[in-house]
């Protein structure tokens, strides 16, 4: 679990999913399938920031070895 500092520069689904080229529900059936590194509060997701980047590679990766 992530402490409070390191959550302060976490991201929301809006953002997320912007950066993505997602919909917000695609963007937190990513998180709740364990795809990306969040966590649920009660005001809705945050997304850690590294694991955005890190799937965004991932994601580029698989499409290059695709071709």
């Amino acid at each position: 679990m992530p402490n409070m500092r390191e959550l302060e520069r976490w991201m929301g689904t809006g953002q997320v999913s912007k950066k993505l080229g997602r919909s917000r529900q695609g963007t937190i059936n990513l998180a709740a399938d364990k795809r990306l590194r969040a966590v649920k509060t009660g005001a809705g997701w945050l997304y850690d920031p590294q694991s955005v980047v890190e799937f965004l590679e991932r994601e580029k990766a698989l499409r290059e070895g695709e071709k």
